[in-house]
């Protein structure tokens, strides 16, 4: 089958047909009109998930790790991660140390004694479309959470906190602010977290906020 489509610039009026259009190479060309997640986020399925501005203190692997957000079993969604922004909220003696990803697997749904997740404070995302959409189906500590098990380590998230040439009060110049864009590499199947913690445990705080998707799981062969 052929398809053939316009090479050039064109301008058509709304509701207008017209064919697809090429480069002079016979590319397709195709271009963002209202901004990337624009879609996404206007059909409501765009959250964020945010700490309080005061900020988190960051501690390795352990059975309390928060930020903490959790895709419960049964949701019928999968949370797709897009971005993660940190700032720095407080300075602590500084120390090396990688911000890493972490993750629980078979995490259940319910919260209590002898589950998965024993207890947690948590709050609801808010959708992208202010003022509108869905409500989240995520549950998200920003700060307390207790877990039966130790979570994995995905990975470090690409930037850290550093000694600056031997202080001892400040933090090095990659601390302050850091985003990290994921752009749907990381999904959050039902049943299971997400949390961000570090390599070794950081005096210095950070608020975060986790952007994603929370779409419907999609049958895969």
């Amino acid at each position: 089958m052929r398809i053939e489509g316009r090479t050039g610039v064109a301008r058509y009026a709304d509701d207008q047909e017209g064919p697809p259009r090429y480069g002079n190479q016979g590319e397709t060309l195709v271009s963002d009109m209202n901004g990337f997640f624009y879609e996404q986020a206007m059909r409501g399925n765009a959250f964020v998930y945010s700490t309080a501005l005061a900020g988190n203190a960051l501690v390795a692997a352990t059975t309390t790790n928060a930020p903490f957000l959790w895709n419960p079993l049964g949701s019928g969604k999968n949370i797709v991660l897009i971005k993660i922004a940190a700032g720095r909220t407080a300075k602590g003696t500084p120390l090396e140390g990688n911000i890493v990803y972490l993750t629980l697997a078979n995490a259940g749904a319910a919260v209590g004694t002898g589950a998965p997740i024993v207890s947690g404070t948590f709050v609801a995302g808010v959708n992208c479309l202010l003022g509108g959409g869905q409500a989240s189906i995520a549950k998200f500590a920003p700060t307390t959470v207790a877990t039966t098990g130790t979570p994995t380590i995905i990975g470090p998230a690409g930037f850290a906190q550093t000694a600056d040439n031997g202080a001892t009060t400040v933090s090095g110049p990659h601390s302050e602010s850091l985003i990290d864009y994921i752009n749907g590499l990381i999904i959050i199947p039902p049943g299971n977290t997400f949390q961000i913690g570090a390599s070794v445990a950081l005096s210095s705080t950070y608020a975060f906020s986790i952007w994603a998707l929370e779409l419907p799981v999609p049958l895969i062969a």
